[in-house]
């Protein structure tokens, strides 16, 4: 989760910006799949034996699986928003490495 762990550097030579924002992107389509399919095949529909201790565990299961701030689906979404995160970070500082060497490049043919 969040502020548990403290952030950690990612130390990236600017020409492999472009491949590892691939992979997280790659990352978040899947995790994307997965966080759908999940949230579909993750809830039990009701009590499977009508009684009530299966429809205790249903409820315990959906509260702390499922719709806990701190439960399981909630890491993974936690999770998909910092990849997200990262992504974007990495999209920032490709085009500002693309506008400086284009820049750099310009300035090296004039001279």
């Amino acid at each position: 989760m969040p502020g548990i762990h403290p952030p950690v550097t990612l130390q990236l030579e600017p020409h492999a910006i472009p491949a590892v924002r691939v992979a997280f992107e790659e990352a978040l389509v899947e995790l994307g799949h997965q966080l759908i399919r999940l949230r579909l095949a993750g809830v039990i529909p009701g009590p499977w034996l009508g009684d009530p201790i299966s429809a205790d565990v249903v409820d315990y299961y959906h509260a702390r699986v499922m719709d806990a701030p701190d439960g399981p689906y909630a890491a993974l979404r936690a999770y998909e928003v910092e990849l997200t995160k990262v992504r974007d970070n990495l999209q920032i500082l490709e085009d500002h490495y693309r506008r400086t060497e284009g820049e750099n490049a310009a300035l090296w043919g004039r001279l």
